[in-house]
């Protein structure tokens, strides 16, 4: 495998090692690291999704009476682990990692609290001497600003309007070196598309099938000590194969832009996107990205954005804070319910031992459905990590 990789990024950098025996390579390095993470989260009412770490997305309206009530959750399940491997060839910084966790909805509480092995991340990258790479594999989307503008939080998801989604991609980029002005960094991809299931029962396009064309990403980042900014569009072509085997399609395309400055001891954070048929992109805050309106396909619009702010009160405790919100345009079709979604999350994280860290956060949530029927929730959320 090793040899076939050099021999890849040969053709693709035109390094001229193809026929030249190349020279020793480093030695193949392989660690394994991750955490164990117990949850403890106390809501005030009962939120979909099951477990401690749910979505603005789950907030049930006040017209709910079974979900008015509390309710107290322990959990391990988003306990990890990953393996990576570290290589060099020829000048050429090869690595990969596999990293899995165990946050599905499976297993039985009532019996057993066993839950199955989840993928989360699974790719290789090249780095050529000259600044340019690339990525195969399953991470993060190119369109989620995983470098800038994240909010440390204890819950897994964070606050309403965040980018959070992992895709099969392929990835090349340039980075190129400004000196002590930072780094400006390149990309492009194309990625995995996937709708949800409207049409014929013959196609899951849950899991990307019926789509001819995947999503093409590109994004532009400006990468500092002081500040860390980045701009990224995306373009798809959404299509559902309707029963009979007509097809409607429509294209669907968004953008974001996400920035932070760190001002020690404090760092100021800023997100904003548009999505139009992209919207499970945005961690499916609405669960959707396209309607049929009887066999008519249209694009769901939704505007989202969340800032906050860290303050390390020392190396080793910070306070962090983040308002969310997310809102779809004036759209009732094809079952939609709720139009907003508010977060508020605010939290304190300390580390301890070395490897250990514990964490506390308040989360509020707030939804409005089309009708003016509204939502909110109150959580308690604590969290114990150990690091390996």
């Amino acid at each position: 495998m090793k040899t076939w990789a050099v021999l890849g990024l040969a053709l693709l950098f035109g390094s001229g090692l193809v026929g030249v025996p190349s020279p020793a390579a480093a030695e193949l390095k392989v660690g394994v690291s991750g955490y164990v993470k117990l949850d403890i989260q106390y809501s005030d009412k009962i939120i979909g999704g099951g477990f401690p770490s749910p979505s603005p997305a789950g907030t049930p309206l006040d017209t709910n009476a079974e979900a008015d009530n509390g309710q107290t959750l322990l959990d391990a399940r988003q306990t990890r682990f990953r393996i990576d491997a570290r290589d060099e060839v020829a000048g050429v910084k090869i690595s990969s990692r596999i990293e899995a966790d165990f946050f599905t909805g499976d297993g039985n509480a009532v019996v057993s609290n066993s839950r199955h092995l989840r993928l989360r991340h699974a790719f290789m990258r090249g780095d050529h001497p000259s600044g340019f790479f690339i990525l195969a594999g399953q991470t993060w989307t190119l369109f989620m600003n995983i470098d800038s503008a994240q909010p440390n939080t204890v819950d897994f998801n964070g606050p309403a309007g965040q980018i959070f989604a992992r895709q099969p991609q392929l990835r090349v980029g340039y980075r190129a070196p400004m000196g002590p002005m930072g780094d400006l960094l390149l990309e492009a991809s194309v990625e995995k598309h996937s709708l949800g299931n409207l049409g014929s029962d013959a196609v899951n396009e849950s899991q990307g099938e019926g789509q001819d064309l995947p999503a093409f990403i590109g994004k532009v980042s400006w990468l500092s000590k002081l500040i860390k900014a980045e701009a990224a569009a995306a373009v798809a072509k959404n299509t559902v194969i309707l029963a009979g085997g007509d097809d409607e399609d429509d294209t669907g395309f968004g953008f974001q832009v996400s920035a932070e400055i760190d001002l020690s001891p404090v760092t100021l954070f800023g997100h904003y996107q548009f999505l139009d048929g992209l919207g499970r992109l945005a961690q499916a805050d609405f669960g959707t990205q396209v309607v049929l309106v009887g066999n008519q396909l249209e694009s769901v619009e939704s505007n989202g954005f969340y800032v906050g702010a860290s303050l390390a009160l020392t190396k080793d405790t910070s306070v962090n804070a983040a308002y969310g919100w997310n809102k779809l345009d004036e759209f009732e079709a094809g079952g939609i319910t709720l139009e907003t979604h508010q977060s508020i999350v605010v939290n304190i994280l300390h580390k301890f031992w070395q490897r250990w860290q514990v964490g506390i956060e308040y989360r509020r949530f707030d939804v409005e459905a089309f009708n003016g029927t509204e939502g909110d929730a109150n959580i308690v959320h604590g969290a114990l990590w150990f690091f390996f």
